[in-house]
């Protein structure tokens, strides 16, 4: 019956795609190439520079020390423009409609492709160029999204009409180029970013301390899992047996960890055998580093809001290609529906080509119906820790569930007592939760109906608890040795991200056996709770407090977003008529 259905359901889907296809094609609706792609009015042989691709506040930061080595190996990752984009952005927006035929009928990793991803040919003229010049084409991602492909220095600056240089940040020796890497004016249309053509940034955990010499546990302080599902009201939920079983969460990662820290975690706590499993990206191994707090971290709060979900750990190197291949793998596997991130990197340090590429890998992942909450970051509304207003990404991306941070007081019996949002001065670094305007997105439609209009995607969409002063008790004993001393508490936004995954996953499981359809992309939801009557009250609004810049006020803010979660009341709410249709969600494991 089921496959039935789902068989239905893709057959509507794929009609209803023709027909608005057609449509739109015949009026003229793509016949205007995106100014991203707009080819200049330039002789036809000539290159174009591809933009967005050199980051000026990097290169500002960075001291050139003389050429890169001719040498020298590099591994790039050539990414393509998705197809009919604008016919996918109106998808997008009939699967969050619920008067639409087309709501929460996601599609497959193999409909995407077909219908959006881009061509044989493109991928075929792209591959041929490059070979042309030298350079070995390795892999084709499975949705034609990437082309992996290395060479020399001295063969790359020769493809791209580039010099790339050495520079010295944040005490490191990088490579970058000066300029734009140039293509020919046929291909141009077809590709979205060059990566891996510099190292000068690098992805950043959002996990917070205090302090790294932290007493051992337990602390006053130390929020234990049954403090967070009493506060945050998860209790009734897993009361009905809503754990998180028979639920995927992907964890996106860049350093390994210790599987025994999760183990003692797990069995301190009372939650059950471990249920996770690597997937290695890139060549990757897991191997604790400097950050392997962070992967720890994530592992253990999703632990502590849906013991009996399946996590799937996806590691990938901390590089430009390793961090697209690594989403894009979470996105094209599509064996999770929720997804948590808690690494990132200031808007203008991203560059906008890059932010593109991460739009389209997000983008597809909404329309297969996945769910990826992210860190806003832990520097309240100065992301790139400088006196300018930033965001942080992934957490800026339409697609996005961006997750800010407040400080946390319980009553003596865990219940919730108040919220605010979180800001602090440590040893003069100011901390905070992420939260602000994009300078790269504008404002997606599941945020029209808010008091403040301003045209730019808005940071954070939710939050949790992440204040490192009313943190949660972590256990970490691998890689850095001086932060993982064992029993350890932590906050930032790194942990509000992944506690929001596994309650996500919870109300998957809820809704599931109450036979209504997932979450599925979940921003709209979100936010209908809140704009629209609900039966039980979904957020506790927070209303004091700042993010260092942005105040928490009545309803959406810049420093708290919707408010922190009430999750049996969302999951209550959203099993009664928010959710209307069919049981069976498409692409859901059911």
């Amino acid at each position: 019956m089921k496959s039935s259905l789902r068989s239905i359901y893709q057959r509507k889907i794929a009609k209803i795609i023709v027909i608005l296809f057609i449509f739109f094609s015949s009026s003229g609706y793509f016949d205007h190439v995106s100014p991203a792609f707009a080819l200049p009015h330039h002789v036809a042989s000539l290159p174009y520079r591809l933009p967005g691709i050199v980051v000026p506040l990097l290169l500002n930061h960075a001291i050139r020390r003389g050429i890169t080595s001719p040498n020298k190996i590099l591994q790039l990752s050539v990414h393509l423009a998705l197809r009919n984009e604008k016919l996918l952005d109106l998808l997008l927006t009939k699967q969050a409609d619920p008067t639409s035929p087309l709501f929460h009928h996601y599609l497959t990793p193999q409909e995407f492709k077909s219908q959006f991803g881009p061509t044989k040919d493109a991928v075929n003229n792209v591959k041929l160029f490059l070979q042309s010049h030298h350079l070995a084409v390795t892999s084709i991602s499975s949705n034609n999204l990437v082309i992996h492909t290395v060479g020399s220095v001295a063969a790359i600056e020769s493809t791209f009409s580039i010099m790339l240089y050495d520079y010295i940040i944040n005490g490191r020796t990088a490579f970058a180029p000066s300029l734009n890497p140039a293509v020919p004016n046929d291909l141009a249309p077809s590709l979205r970013n060059i990566a891996g053509l510099n190292n000068l940034s690098m992805y950043e955990p959002r996990y917070r301390m205090l302090k790294e010499d932290a007493p051992p546990h337990p602390l006053p302080i130390s929020y234990t899992p049954n403090d967070i599902q009493v506060a945050y009201d998860v209790k009734p939920l897993l009361n009905t047996g809503a754990n998180g079983a028979g639920q995927t969460i992907a964890l996106f990662e860049l350093d390994g960890y210790n599987p025994a820290d999760i183990t003692t975690y797990l069995d301190l706590y009372k939650l059950g055998p471990k249920k996770f499993s690597d997937v290695l990206i890139d060549g990757t191994r897991n191997v604790p580093g400097s950050g392997a707090i962070e992967t720890t971290l994530d592992m253990e709060m999703v632990s502590s809001m849906a013991p009996n979900a399946l996590q799937k750990v996806y590691i990938g190197p901390n590089t430009t290609v390793g961090v697209n291949d690594t989403y894009n793998a979470i996105v094209t596997d599509n064996s999770a529906k929720v997804v948590s991130t808690s690494w990132g990197q200031c808007e203008q340090a991203a560059g906008e080509a890059e932010m593109g590429t991460l739009h389209d890998i997000f983008r597809q992942g909404a329309a297969q119906g996945q769910t990826f909450f992210a860190a806003s970051g832990d520097d309240g509304a100065y992301d790139c820790g400088d006196t300018s207003l930033s965001v942080d990404s992934p957490a800026n991306q339409p697609s996005v569930v961006g997750v800010g941070g407040t400080t946390l007081l319980l009553n003596k019996d865990s219940t919730y007592g108040s919220e605010s949002a979180w800001s602090t001065i440590v040893r003069t670094q100011l901390l905070g939760g992420g939260g602000g305007l994009s300078s790269y997105f504008s404002r997606p439609a599941y945020q029209n109906n808010l008091a403040i209009t301003s045209p730019q995607r808005m940071v954070p969409d939710v939050s949790a608890n992440a204040d490192p002063a009313t943190g949660y008790s972590v256990y970490c004993s691998g890689g850095n040795t001086s932060i993982c001393k064992g029993w350890i508490t932590v906050g930032g936004t790194s942990a509000s991200a992944p506690v929001w995954a596994g309650m996500a996953a919870d109300i998957n499981q809820y809704l599931t056996k109450q036979k209504k359809i997932s979450l599925g992309n979940a921003n709209s939801i979100l936010y209908a709770l809140s704009n629209t009557p609900q039966r039980y009250p979904a957020y506790h609004d927070v209303t004091t407090g700042t993010n260092a810049f942005y105040k928490a006020t009545i309803g959406y803010d810049l420093a708290t977003g919707l408010g922190t979660p009430d999750i049996w009341n969302i999951a209550r709410n959203l099993s009664g008529s928010i959710l209307r249709g069919p049981a069976l969600s498409e692409g859901d494991p059911g």
